[in-house]
């Protein structure tokens, strides 16, 4: 007979359409918020979050970024990788060609960040995979229950 008044309490409470309703306003939700986080690819950016300069001379110092940084990507790759890190190598070699040295940077800097890219997607694919296997466990009991 205790259980059965106690049915009728829960069932008092909580009424099947009212329960319904909010398990509809849940799933509905969830569709809501995968759909913001999903998106990795969408996700917007703003060039002056990357860029250290002055207020006003974003442009300025995007321009000596973009000359210098590929530069001495370039010379870095082939003290290392060309040279074997020998500095008499490395004196060795015609370092007059502004042109060819910044395009094996370039090439090393876009080689770096598509691979910076493909680690922070990895990154969020595992995120999103671990926050749906944490919502679909289910809730731990509380104390005396």
């Amino acid at each position: 007979m205790n259980a059965n008044k106690e049915k009728r309490v829960q069932s008092a409470l909580i009424s099947d359409s009212a329960r319904d309703s909010a398990k509809t306003y849940q799933r509905e939700n969830l569709k809501v918020r995968r759909q913001i986080e999903s998106d990795f690819f969408k996700k917007s950016l703003d060039y002056r979050d990357f860029v250290f300069s002055p207020e006003g001379y974003e442009g300025i110092v995007l321009a000596l970024y973009l000359i210098t940084i590929p530069y001495l990507a370039g010379l870095t790759f082939l003290y290392l990788f060309v040279a074997e890190a020998s500095y008499e190598y490395f004196l060795q070699f015609n370092l007059t060609s502004f042109a060819v040295i910044w395009a094996i940077g370039y090439e090393v800097c876009a080689v770096s960040i598509l691979v910076g890219i493909f680690l922070a997607w990895l990154k969020h694919i595992n995120s999103r995979w671990s926050n749906e296997q944490a919502r679909k466990k289910p809730p731990k009991r509380g104390y005396g229950i």
